[in-house]
This record gives C-alpha cells, sequence and structure tokens, in this order.
C-alpha cells in the first residue's frame, strides 16, 4: 500500500521488560505530511520499575521511511512483533483490527495523539490479550504510571487502558491543514445568515476534488445540507435560509475519504456574565462541644444581588427556540437521574428491601455489603438473595451494630443457613467505639450504590439509593477498610479472650477484700 502524500513516518512505542520478555504497552505509526520537515529518532529510555530487580519500562521513537514504517505495521497485523530496526522480539499478542486493513476510519478523539493530528484517518490494532495480572500491578505503580504519562502524554494505566497493548497508524489530512469559517454580520440578500468557509491547503496541495457538507441542525430534525465541491477556489460562501442553530460538517475526497468531520455544534452568539460584588466579610464563631469537637471561627462573605450582563445577540422572549431548549433540558435532566438509578423510599420499606435484594440477585461475580449497623436479621434478609454460585459476597459491618452477644448470634445464623446454600459470605468488623465508615455501600459487579439509611431501617424513613458515577476509586477505599478489619469469628474469639482476664482479676480482689473483712 502506497501513500505517497507522506514523505517520512515515525513510530512511537513503548513497552514493559521483565529480564528478557519483552510486553508492548503502546504504539503509535505516524505518517508526516509532505509539507512537514523531516525529524530523528530518538535514543531509548529505560526506567527501572522495580528496584532491585531486571524490569523496565521503555519509550523509543524510530524515524522511518514510509515504505519502511507500513511494512513494520503489516508484520504486526500478521504476527511478527519485532522492534523496528533491532528486530528484537515483543511476547505474541493477538490483535483485532477497527476497522479491517487497509480501510481507515477519521477520528476526533486521538487522545494519543497532538491536536493538529485530531481528525485524522487512524487505523488500529487493538490487544486481544490482557496483560498479565504481574505486569498490570507493576505499571500501576504511581511511579511507573507517570512515567508512561510524561512519555505517551495520557494516561494508558486507568483513563485509557483500552488502548494498553494496542497500536495505532495515523495519517494526518494531506491535503489542507484546517478550515476556517466566519459568519457574515449581515447576511446577503434573500439569506437569515450568510456563512464563509475557506480551506487552508499544505504546500504544493490541490483542492480539487474536495466536497464540503454542510448541515443545519434544529431542535427537532436536520434541514436539507448544503453541498459544494471545490476546484481552484478555496473559499466558498453559503446562504442558509434560516439562522443556524447547529452545525455539523464533514468533508471528504474522493481518493482519501473522509477528511474531516465533527458533529453538529451549537453557534455562540451571545454570552452571559454575572457579576456579584461582595459588600462585607463577617466572622463566626462555633463553639465547643466536647474536647473533640474544640471552638472555632471562619469567615463568611456576603454579596450584593447579582448582575447579569449579555454580550451579542439575544433571543426573543416570543421565540420558539428558547422554549424548546428548556423543554429539553427538562428531559435530559430527567434522563440523567434515570440513568443514576436514582430512587427516592419513604415509609415504603417493603418495596426498598425489594430493590437492594433485586440488585444482588442479579450479581454475576461479587457482592459487596457495606453497613455499619450489619446484624442478623439483615443477613436473613438479603444475604439469601444472591441466587449463583461461585459469586465473591463480602459484609463489612462494625462494633456500632454489635457486641458479643449480637454477634455470636449473627456468626451462628452464617454458619447454620448457609451450609448448604451455594454462597457463604464472609464477614468482617470495623473495630472502634465509632465506626470509621459512616456511608452505607452496595457494590454488585463493580457498580456501587449510595444509601442514605441503614439496611435494617431502610424505606422507612424518607432517604435517597442511587448508583455512584465512578465507583472504581469508591471500591478501593472500601477495600482498604476491608482489609484492615478482622473477620467476625477472629473478632469474636478476641473479645472472648480479653474477657475472661478481667473475670479473674475481679474474683481475686473479691477474695482479698473479703479476708481483710474477716482478719
Amino acid at each position: 500500500m502506497e501513500f505517497p502524500e507522506y514523505r517520512q513516518a515515525v513510530i512511537h512505542l513503548s513497552w514493559f521488560r521483565d529480564d528478557q520478555v519483552r510486553h508492548l504497552l503502546f504504539g503509535m505509526v505516524e505518517l508526516r505530511p509532505n509539507e512537514l520537515p523531516d525529524t530523528v529518532s530518538c535514543p531509548r529510555k529505560d526506567f527501572r520499575a522495580k528496584n532491585k530487580s531486571r524490569k523496565y519500562l521503555h519509550y523509543q521513537r524510530f524515524a522511518l521511511s514510509v515504505p519502511d514504517a507500513i511494512d513494520w505495521y503489516q508484520k504486526m497485523i500478521d504476527g511478527n512483533l519485532i522492534l523496528p530496526e533491532d528486530n528484537e522480539k515483543l511476547k505474541d499478542i493477538t490483535f483485532v483490527q477497527e476497522p479491517p486493513w487497509p480501510h481507515f476510519v477519521t477520528s476526533n478523539e486521538l487522545v494519543f495523539a497532538p491536536d493538529w493530528m485530531h481528525g485524522s484517518r487512524t487505523h488500529f490494532l487493538f490487544s486481544k490479550n490482557v496483560l498479565s495480572p504481574e505486569v498490570s500491578e507493576i505499571i500501576r505503580i504511581n511511579k511507573n504510571r507517570t512515567k508512561l504519562e510524561e512519555w505517551l502524554n495520557f494516561d494508558i494505566v486507568e483513563a485509557y487502558s483500552d488502548y494498553l497493548g494496542a497500536i495505532c497508524l495515523v495519517a494526518p489530512n494531506p491535503l489542507f491543514r484546517s478550515i476556517e469559517k466566519s459568519h457574515f454580520e449581515e447576511a446577503r440578500e434573500g439569506a437569515d445568515e450568510t456563512v464563509a468557509y475557506k480551506l487552508v491547503a499544505r504546500q504544493g496541495q490541490c483542492l480539487n476534488g474536495l466536497r464540503l457538507e454542510v448541515v443545519n441542525e434544529r431542535l427537532r430534525g436536520r434541514m436539507m445540507p448544503f453541498v459544494h465541491e471545490f476546484y481552484n477556489n478555496a473559499i466558498v460562501i453559503l446562504d442558509f435560509p434560516t439562522e443556524i442553530y447547529k452545525e455539523g460538517r464533514l468533508i471528504t475526497h474522493p481518493k482519501y475519504g473522509l477528511l474531516d468531520w465533527h458533529g453538529p455544534l451549537p453557534i455562540l452568539r451571545a454570552i452571559h456574565v454575572t457579576m456579584e460584588v461582595q459588600q462585607r466579610r463577617k466572622r463566626v464563631q462555633v463553639p465547643d462541644r466536647s474536647h473533640k469537637q474544640i471552638e472555632y471561627e471562619y469567615n463568611a462573605d456576603e454579596f450584593e444581588d447579582d448582575r447579569e450582563i449579555i454580550v451579542g445577540d439575544v433571543s426573543e422572549d416570543s421565540d420558539i427556540v428558547p422554549r424548546l431548549i428548556k423543554a429539553e433540558n427538562r428531559r435530559s435532566h430527567r434522563q440523567t437521574a434515570s440513568d443514576y438509578d436514582q430512587q427516592w423510599f419513604y415509609r415504603t420499606p417493603s418495596d426498598a428491601v425489594e430493590y437492594v435484594r433485586q440488585k444482588i440477585g442479579n450479581a454475576r461475580d461479587t457482592v459487596f455489603i457495606v453497613d455499619p449497623y450489619f446484624g442478623s436479621r439483615e443477613l436473613l434478609a438479603f444475604g439469601h438473595a444472591v441466587s449463583r454460585p461461585g459469586i465473591d459476597f463480602r459484609i463489612l459491618t462494625s462494633t456500632q451494630g454489635l457486641d458479643t452477644a449480637s454477634g455470636s448470634k449473627l456468626l451462628n445464623i452464617l454458619n447454620n443457613t448457609f451450609k448448604t446454600y451455594p454462597t457463604k459470605p464472609e464477614i468482617r468488623i470495623l473495630t472502634g467505639k465509632r465506626s470509621p465508615v459512616h456511608d452505607r455501600f452496595l457494590v454488585v459487579d463493580g457498580t456501587v450504590w449510595f444509601f442514605g439509611n441503614s439496611l435494617n431501617t431502610i424505606g422507612e424513613c424518607a432517604g435517597m439509593i442511587v448508583r455512584l458515577p465512578d465507583p472504581k476509586p469508591v471500591i478501593a477505599r472500601l477495600d482498604a477498610f476491608w482489609n484492615q478489619a478482622p473477620a467476625l469469628s477472629d473478632w469474636l474469639s478476641k473479645r472472648s479472650a480479653s474477657a475472661t482476664p478481667r473475670k479473674g482479676y475481679l474474683r481475686v480482689q473479691f477474695n482479698r477484700l473479703m479476708a481483710r473483712i474477716l482478719s
């Protein structure tokens, strides 16, 4: 496959080496348009991933001719995984092509590429293999994650982990650098809005054959698109019969396909600025309540009524567009509440209990209940809702809801009622006078629900259950509490052992006192 519009290629590669085994972390083949000057390779960068070991992170940039880079990329597709130039072997990976080679997609979401390359034709090789647990754990170490982000300019470990083990070929737009747009202050005769579009061609490139398509999307649908084919003139002026609400655009070429596109975006016509003026600052004193809650003070600011300044064109109140926007926003708000599984329960404990049971019953991998007041009744009410064998079922409660008697009862119910049950939960106890966890959580297969009320009173008083939008950091913190908590049986044994010497001590003191009285 030939790419005459590009004069050079650069391959960016990062890999992890465990002794002599090399694991590919990420690769990008960058084709450089003819107008760009040549660049040079950079020496291999090494970073020790683990102290006193032969485990390293590596990064290297290879400057190659375009045919050599394409040949290397096709070898990777065929399973011949080697480093460019020195031919060092990489650990075997099975790739999934997106789309099938030699087709391309034009992407505006190339997080691994500089801004000028966004909107480039791209081919992806995604790794079908998952990194080994050991490699995954090592690259998650903070210093290693930071170093990879420094080399690659994006977070491949967490935020964009789907690119781990992937290789991408990026072919930037070879014909023009950008498209510039300007709105006429006054539309031409017969038009409601006039817009000029200008293509900025790359050096030595011809724009013949480029096809521009512009669509005006209204709140309830799209209008007929405007289509223009470029020849010698790089500028086109389009007259729109109605004001543009959202503008979508794409540019195609008969040989190169889709070169530029963006979905419909609103036209910025007015800027609303809200100004506030501080009137005074007051000092508030909060009295002490105990030796742990001492007296303190803080400053609070007071502002006058805010004033709104509008710069630009303002729609008339009678305009239908603002009314439609408000209606759309109301629907979006309701959809957002639905997206987060937001539930309100008040004086309906049976409905709330059934809701939680259903979530637990749908689990296929993990169930983790965190509730400082979880006891034997809750174990019977929710513990048997797990419907599949082999599920990792954990319950974290605390000494705020348990003493020795209730803890023993909980252990007996656990041992007696789960004898033939496919999944027996593991219960651990948060110790201390006060539980370090106040809120209640339900984790099912990586999804986290937050409860306002404990499971022993859920649905009685008004309260919320909501699914958290970012569960990973919450699960990590809950796991940390879990790892520090003793098992229920160990906690009971320790309490029993500590109580026995105390009783013997009191008996000895009593006998000594009686001996003194009798003597």
